[in-house]
């Protein structure tokens, strides 16, 4: 069988102007990751990342490990289907409508930038709706569709490189629980709460033939836990 290393990037900027780039804790973790495939040897035959600047950052931080350990890796291959689902435009599209619903839910969105616990409670139920399809908006992406791109995305990997190769595709939490769900048949309310579990800069592993993707590893930060230093690890 072959396999998918899935790596979710490192943190980003939440709560900054630029959301999009690697936070110092996010190059932190993305060296980690790194240097603990390098120190395992483990080589790919093919390496992926989305468009995004966070996930390119995490995939050049495991080149640059890799070249330091005196190891070859194949050149990073860029590919919108593993980018994540635009998040902002999903929060707008939900927000506003939410708020005329409920007015608890008026009240706290005066919380969500100086509470990331507020912030993600709130979020979490902004991406309920959306994955339901019962509140799609026009010019706003739905769920169904960007699941759609994702699994097409793992599909025409998996036709491209065929059997007993070792891929990595540095990506976030959208495409991995995805990915989960298509591999143990998920409903998208379980896909979507998943990946609030999803830490950053951790591994997940697929096994796949062409029977389709089985899962071996969730969310693995060992390489993160055993640095000694447990500001590491980060949901966000």
């Amino acid at each position: 069988m072959s396999e998918i290393y899935l790596i979710r990037h490192g943190q980003a900027s939440f709560g900054q102007e630029n959301y999009d780039r690697l936070s110092v804790l996010g190059m932190r973790q993305a060296k980690w990751v790194g240097r603990h495939l390098a120190e395992l040897g483990r080589s790919f035959d093919a390496i992926y990342c989305g468009r995004l600047a966070r996930q390119k950052k995490t995939a050049e931080a495991l080149v640059a490990e890799y070249a330091r350990a005196g190891l070859k890796t194949p050149t990073l291959t860029i590919s919108k289907a593993f980018d994540e689902y635009d998040s902002t435009a999903v929060w707008e599209s939900q927000i506003q409508q939410m708020a005329a619903e409920d007015p608890a839910v008026a009240e706290t969105l005066n919380d969500i930038y100086s509470d990331p616990k507020t912030f993600q409670r709130l979020f979490a139920k902004v991406m309920v709706r959306w994955v339901s399809g019962e509140f799609d908006r026009p010019g706003v992406q739905r769920w169904r569709d960007y699941r759609r791109q994702v699994q097409e995305g793992f599909q025409e990997l998996m036709r491209r490189h065929g059997s007993k190769k070792r891929l990595a595709v540095f990506t976030s939490g959208g495409p991995i629980c995805i990915a989960v769900q298509t591999a143990l048949d998920l409903s998208d309310r379980m896909a979507i709460e998943l990946n609030w579990q999803i830490m950053n800069a951790s591994v997940t592993r697929l096994l796949y033939n062409a029977g389709g993707m089985a899962l071996s590893v969730f969310n693995d930060v060992t390489h993160l836990e055993t640095a000694g230093d447990t500001g590491l690890i980060s949901y966000r």
